[in-house]
């Protein structure tokens, strides 16, 4: 009996274990797609997750727009803060405080005081700026 148990052990670590077969790399498609609304140049959200998910070889649409969505809480939290956000290859995302200043109701003519208030801007690269505007 002792020398069933033996040779059943011996088997058992003898046999190679299992290999498991290796995922199929994910293609990366690194052409945007166009908008399926011929009139609007313009991306809907959906559209936009789509190119995201095919730029990052992403296999599922849920990982993108979980990306997308941390990314936007991302940069929402650091424009809170006042932080300036530079964006690799595009540019620079920072906060600026308008000042005070005189304006003007155009129907009426009157002047109206507007108040200071806080703006979101953005600052292209020069690289950006050369790829979009001189190609």
């Amino acid at each position: 009996m002792a020398t069933k148990m033996a040779t059943k052990m011996a088997s058992k670590k003898a046999a190679a274990p299992k290999k498991v077969a290796a995922p199929a790399p994910i293609k990366k498609s690194r052409k945007a797609t166009t908008p399926r609304n011929k009139n609007s140049l313009s991306y809907t959200q959906s559209e936009f997750v789509e190119n995201v998910m095919g730029f990052c070889g992403m296999t599922k649409r849920a990982q993108a727009r979980e990306l997308v969505a941390d990314m936007s809480a991302l940069i929402t939290e650091c424009l809170k803060k006042g932080y300036k956000i530079p964006i690799l290859g595009l540019g620079k995302l920072y906060v600026r405080k308008t000042k005070a200043r005189m304006g003007r109701n155009p129907a009426t003519g009157e002047p109206i005081h507007i108040p200071s208030k806080k703006r979101i801007r953005f600052t292209a690269s020069k690289s950006l700026k050369q790829a979009v505007l001189f190609s």
